[in-house]
């Protein structure tokens, strides 16, 4: 990935979410692409614990996460 190309344009962000990360990461005191990287890695990390934590509780119940999804069990805040 060639350095010398900005945040805002190896990615689509509109003005008002450019201007929200910038003005985020400055409150922090870190840069743009550290407050990028610092929230995808919380959001991947939250996705694995609350995947995680659904595998454990079908496995508890001697069931599938789908077969949970399915009765109504778990809801699903996708749809």
């Amino acid at each position: 990935m060639n350095d010398a190309i900005s945040w805002e344009d190896r990615m689509r962000w509109t003005t008002e979410e450019q201007t929200a990360i910038r003005e985020h990461a400055a409150m922090l005191s870190i840069s743009t692409q550290d407050y990028i990287r610092q929230s995808a890695a919380s959001r991947a990390l939250d996705w694995q614990r609350q995947r995680d934590a659904s595998r454990e509780m079908a496995r508890r119940r001697g069931t599938s996460v789908e077969e949970i999804l399915q009765q109504g069990m778990l809801t699903d805040d996708t749809a």
